[in-house]
């Protein structure tokens, strides 16, 4: 119920045809979309394009970024605008291989706008979840292969696979800018 008072007559029915109005226009007063049958905006266009490929390396352009990880759209929509791309969501987990604890000021600090990743497959959801991580393994993993092994048999590493991996001069300043950032505040 609302209650309204007011001493002007002509402002009150103002006031009480607004209000209905209101009403009226949300689905009856039951608020936004959670109340049942709120009003409000529209469903958002879904994607019509083809579908990512489990393993595949995209290039896609950064739409978002929260604590929590990195939006990226790894396949464009539709030229017009009509349709939106295929976006899914590179968790703050999956940025790195080491522990990223600011994912807004490490990819700030980066200073790019476009991310290369992996689709690593659905969440229980149905979102896209995509990794940088894995990318970077993959690299690493082709370069110890090319370098040639040692002969110690099938199960035994050489001393270079047992090495823990080693940060690129761009990755380490990328990682030393963050933490100035988060330091100046």
């Amino acid at each position: 119920k609302i209650q309204i008072t007011s001493l002007d007559t002509k402002k009150m029915k103002e006031a009480e045809a607004f209000i209905m109005e209101l009403i009226t226009k949300a689905g009856g007063g039951r608020g936004g979309g959670r109340g049942g049958g709120g009003g409000g905006r529209e469903p958002r266009p879904a994607y019509v394009g083809p579908d990512a490929v489990e393993g595949q390396v995209y290039k896609g352009k950064i739409t978002g970024i929260h604590q929590f990880g990195v939006f990226v759209e790894i396949l464009p929509g539709a030229e017009d605008g009509s349709t939106p791309g295929l976006e899914g969501l590179c968790h703050v987990s999956e940025l790195h291989y080491e522990r990223v604890r600011n994912c807004e000021g490490f990819i700030k600090s980066m200073g790019v706008e476009e991310l290369e990743v992996k689709y690593i497959g659905k969440n229980a959801k149905g979102q896209l979840q995509l990794s940088r991580k894995a990318v970077q393994e993959d690299r690493r993993n082709r370069g110890r292969k090319s370098s040639g092994g040692g002969g110690g048999g099938p199960n035994k590493k050489s001393e270079e696979e047992m090495k823990q991996p080693e940060m690129s001069k761009d990755e380490s300043d990328v990682i030393a800018q963050a933490i100035e950032g988060i330091s100046s505040l």
